[in-house]
């Protein structure tokens, strides 16, 4: 019943012409990319200052991967995967993931 519940909160989003997600949403992601939406992201306010504009737009309908591997297959070094593949990005609302362009 738990996985019924989740599809329905990723699935009836991704119907919306338009959605607006915050930062670092799971769920607003898979939505977005299920619907072919470009993703529109509310920033965060940092104190009492609230950024302008409070919504941007995505690169890509692609959805972010917060948390990537951060050593190679052999557990040595650190990996910066946006060196070494030239489809790979950086996410623009938070600098440790990474997604497709």
């Amino acid at each position: 019943m738990h996985n019924i519940k989740a599809w329905t909160e990723i699935y009836l989003p991704s119907l919306c012409d338009a959605l607006i997600t915050s930062q670092k949403s799971t769920f607003g992601y898979v939505a977005q990319s299920l619907g072919g939406l470009k993703p529109w992201i509310l920033q965060r306010a940092y104190g009492k200052k609230v950024p302008n504009p409070p919504c941007r737009r995505l690169i890509s309908m692609e959805p972010c991967f917060h948390y990537p591997p951060k050593h190679d297959c052999t557990g040595n070094g650190i990996v910066n995967l946006t060196s070494l593949f030239p489809h790979i990005r950086n996410c623009e609302d938070g600098s440790s993931g990474v997604k497709l362009t």
